[in-house]
């Protein structure tokens, strides 16, 4: 099992329906959920500029080692949302951060990767360098789009030699023009599998790269939201945060249902033009698996082991989340519950 790395300094975790304080931070991730490509997603822009609106700080968290927190802050604020570095968290900044309070200032560092990492290690006084003779102390891999054969058995050559191997993040794919094409997590794979060894990892889905953003902050109460539930919604979990599943990118409301406890979601959001409205119902009390609606009537139930959402409720966030909390009630229990009725999703 790839293991992943400590938080140095943690959050204050607190269970929703026991912390009264109000959401004080709100984590993006990036792709699916604020843009898709260099287009904004329809949404986006009003949820977030109303969180600016009420000063509750924001944070964009991504794996994606290979650009600087300038070009992610330039790429956000191209499309109408003002956002600083100091936004943005990537997992080369997690990264680098965590080997730089392991081996101190100006220890060098063998770097597997592009300009994103190397000017994270930089920028947290390491050293960087591309070979075993200045006696790095550890290894640095993030994604190289132009890595190369020699390269390769020169990263084979640095683990093998006992160094400390850390990665950014594990995501094996991404979407390219006209297919998916090899993410970090590949070439982890790859050199794992050559060398047997695995690489300390600190991207989503690790918590340190979740309470990474929400430390620097200052966040007791923070919410998390992605559209993959494998990454952002476990990563979020894993730290200990609120979690909501925007309907703009990869899973759905179907992916939602049938998810191990560890990557459910606390809410759905079908767009971040809901936000004004998750914050504000996350100052009540976390409902239980009441499957009623406002009038207190069953708006769902699972029947014939199938789940039934009434028809003038089963495009409603509310009756949509008591769905998927009875399923899961009822699946922890070792009940098959089949998606019946309920939507993949829904539009705010």
């Amino acid at each position: 099992m790839t293991p992943t790395a400590n938080a140095a300094s943690p959050v204050d975790r607190r269970a929703p329906e026991k912390s009264g304080a109000p959401i004080d931070c709100v984590l993006f991730d990036l792709d699916g959920v604020v843009y898709h490509g260099p287009d904004p997603i329809s949404g986006a822009v009003e949820g977030i500029a109303w969180l600016h609106e009420q000063s509750i700080p924001v944070n964009y968290v991504t794996n994606n080692a290979t650009r600087t927190a300038e070009v992610v802050a330039d790429h956000i604020s191209t499309l109408g949302i003002r956002t600083t570095p100091a936004e943005v968290t990537t997992s080369a900044q997690v990264l680098a951060g965590q080997l730089a309070a392991k081996f101190g200032t100006g220890a060098p560092i063998y770097l597997v990767g592009t300009t994103g990492l190397a000017t994270a290690l930089t920028t947290a006084g390491l050293t960087v360098t591309g070979t075993l003779d200045d006696e790095p102390v550890a290894i640095a891999q993030g994604l190289d789009p132009d890595i190369d054969y020699t390269t390769i058995v020169a990263a084979c050559e640095a683990i093998e030699s006992g160094l400390e191997w850390w990665a950014t993040n594990p995501d094996y794919s991404m979407v390219g023009p006209r297919s998916r094409v090899p993410g970090n997590g590949a070439f982890i794979d790859m050199l794992s599998r050559l060398t047997g060894v695995q690489p300390t990892i600190v991207g989503k889905p690790s918590p340190h790269m979740m309470d990474f953003a929400a430390h620097r902050i200052g966040a007791k109460r923070p919410l998390m939201i992605g559209d993959r539930l494998d990454t952002d919604i476990e990563g979020g979990n894993a730290a200990g945060f609120e979690t909501a599943l925007v309907l703009t990118g990869v899973h759905d409301i179907h992916d939602a249902l049938t998810a191990r406890p560890g990557l459910r979601p606390t809410s759905i959001l079908p767009s971040l033009r809901s936000l004004p409205t998750l914050i504000a119902e996350s100052a009540q009390p976390a409902p239980g698996p009441s499957a009623e609606d406002a009038s207190g009537t069953a708006a769902c139930r699972i029947v014939d082991g199938e789940l039934h959402l009434d028809e003038p409720a089963r495009t409603e966030v509310s009756t949509v989340e008591n769905a998927l909390r009875l399923a899961w009630e009822a699946m922890d229990r070792g009940e098959d519950v089949a998606p019946g009725n309920l939507p993949r999703r829904i539009h705010d």
